[in-house]
């Protein structure tokens, strides 16, 4: 039997980009641009060693499958988690800004996936959301090649966009 699913991931990388973009504009009152390599390496390694990040993972399957991660600072999950709720970050507990990461991800692979695939049906799981140390972060960024970075409010983001599950490498 053949399978009408194409084993080929999207080129989706810029589109994932202005579907955060456009996340951080309608929604966050944030302002984000996208980076070019060398800017995004300047700007996780200006980025203090002991800062606690997140990264949220969604997994999609439909024409085809893949998972969206989006990997940022705590610090930017709160203040992103407070504009978006209309309440001071700092009011915020770890659950809340962990739980608002994994939304972030989940709203931009939604319209990511809308506007590039509008006719088709894709199924979404439920974020997968784990803590990174930013020299993780620095290593994930120069390891692949496929990733993609964001400055959001003039803070780096990491974006990658994969054809495997969540739990793997999580």
């Amino acid at each position: 039997m053949s399978s009408l699913r194409s084993p080929q991931p999207p080129d989706g990388l810029e589109a994932l980009g202005a579907a955060v973009r456009q996340v951080a504009e309608d929604s966050l009152f944030a302002c984000a641009e996208p980076c070019e390599r060398s800017r995004t390496a300047r700007l996780l390694e200006a980025r203090p060693v002991t800062e606690p990040w997140l990264t949220a993972a969604i997994a999609f399957s439909g024409p085809f499958d893949g998972v969206v991660r989006m990997t940022l600072p705590r610090a930017l999950a709160g203040d992103l988690a407070g504009a978006f709720c209309g309440v001071q970050p700092q009011s915020l507990d770890a659950s809340q800004i962990d739980d608002f990461a994994g939304e972030l991800a989940n709203m931009v692979c939604g319209l990511w996936l809308t506007q590039t695939h509008r006719s088709e049906r894709f199924e979404l799981t439920p974020p997968v959301v784990r803590a990174s140390a930013v020299r993780d972060v620095v290593a994930m960024a120069a390891a692949d090649p496929g990733a993609c970075g964001i400055a959001l409010n003039d803070t780096p983001v990491l974006l990658g966009l994969a054809a495997a599950s969540p739990a793997a490498g999580s």
